[in-house]
């Protein structure tokens, strides 16, 4: 009887949040809009990255140096990145003039857009009360909206929109193996943006087929060699036009430097220890996390609800695992690395966000 009686609340109770949704999600996004876009060309250009973008992205709108980018005038081997934020910035800056509203734009969008990929994605895969209030979570998140991400031009914000994609692509590619040829265009637009850090979502998504992906292997072989083919093709069009016209002399840095010094060695006195990123968490987004403990004491969970928190997993290998290859590769990988900078942590935001607002909405239910 007490079951039957639990079940209907819960079914009451997501009604109720499925009616509400789509007034939710608007204020969601709203709120996400103004802590993103509210005055960004009222804040000055940070040292370093941003004001290299700057230069670099109005030389290349200039100029017109889309393979070989500059800066002041010469080719850039200290920005050992591939040019796609480059390339976004400058499309901006020719579409709206130079300037700091310009310069952000693409990086604010990316990061409202990783919002609403969390909300739509969130709300099939774990209700509307969930991804209501992650969403709220990320939009309200300190390191997600500032520390090198939303509202600066730098690379962090679209990188942490492709991860969550990478996700969402291996998500529906369970029951849809054909979604996974989107892998191949989104890791290939990782790359364009940053290099070797495709390691991290290509880590990931082997991860999640490999160890969850046991049953009908052969149904996901043809979408994954789309999936290559699709990746290969823009990353070995670029790749070859930079060859050409300077051979390995920005290549190889971008091998050596960017991904094994970086990994290996502290590079530009960012050092840290194992505690570093859990220290950062609790720095910038300790009212969260106050939040979650005030919410566990006044509304405490039943053994029943802790057990069902992540029912959508149970039984479920693949996506066990994606959810593990998910907080291993964003948490994980950064700790493992010598260089640690905060802005490391921000592919995790998402996954922090729907961690926090699926402890509220199972104790609100």
């Amino acid at each position: 009887m007490l079951d039957s009686t639990a079940c209907h609340d819960d079914d009451a109770a997501r009604a109720r949040w499925n009616r509400r949704f789509r007034v939710g999600a608007i204020l969601v996004l709203a709120l996400a809009a103004v802590n993103l876009f509210a005055r960004l060309d009222r804040e000055i250009v940070t040292e370093w990255d941003e004001s290299l973008y700057a230069i670099t992205a109005a030389e290349t709108a200039r100029n017109g140096n889309w393979i070989g980018t500059t800066f002041d005038g010469a080719l850039d081997y200290y920005n050992t990145k591939p040019p796609l934020n480059i390339w976004l910035i400058a499309g901006s800056f020719k579409a709206f003039g130079v300037g700091l509203f310009p310069l952000r734009v693409a990086s604010a969008t990316a990061a409202w857009l990783t919002v609403l990929v969390l909300l739509v994605w969130g709300r099939r895969a774990f209700g509307a009360a969930t991804a209501l209030l992650a969403g709220l979570v990320l939009s309200t998140t300190y390191g997600f909206i500032y520390v090198h991400s939303g509202r600066s031009a730098n690379t962090d914000a679209l990188f942490t929109l492709l991860v969550l994609l990478t996700v969402v692509a291996l998500w529906v590619g369970r029951e849809r193996p054909w979604r996974l040829a989107w892998l191949g265009p989104i890791l290939a637009a990782v790359f364009l943006l940053r290099g070797m850090a495709v390691l991290m979502p290509l880590i990931l998504a082997a991860t999640v087929l490999i160890a969850g992906g046991r049953r009908s292997p052969q149904r996901r072989a043809l979408p994954l060699a789309v999936a290559v083919v699709l990746g290969a093709i823009p990353v070995g069009a670029w790749a070859w036009a930079r060859f050409r016209l300077d051979g390995t002399k920005f290549l190889g840095p971008m091998f050596h430097y960017d991904f094994v010094a970086r990994s290996a060695t502290a590079l530009e006195g960012h050092t840290g220890s194992l505690l570093y990123y859990p220290n950062n968490l609790q720095k910038d987004h300790y009212a969260w996390l106050i939040a979650v403990v005030v919410a566990l004491l006044l509304l405490p969970l039943s053994r029943r609800r802790f057990r069902d928190m992540w029912s959508e997993l149970h039984g479920e290998p693949y996506l066990q695992a994606l959810a593990g290859a998910w907080l291993g590769v964003t948490v994980l990988i950064p700790t493992l690395m010598q260089t640690k900078v905060a802005w490391y942590l921000n592919p995790f935001y998402p996954l922090f966000a729907l961690m926090v607002g699926r402890t509220f909405a199972q104790g609100f239910a």
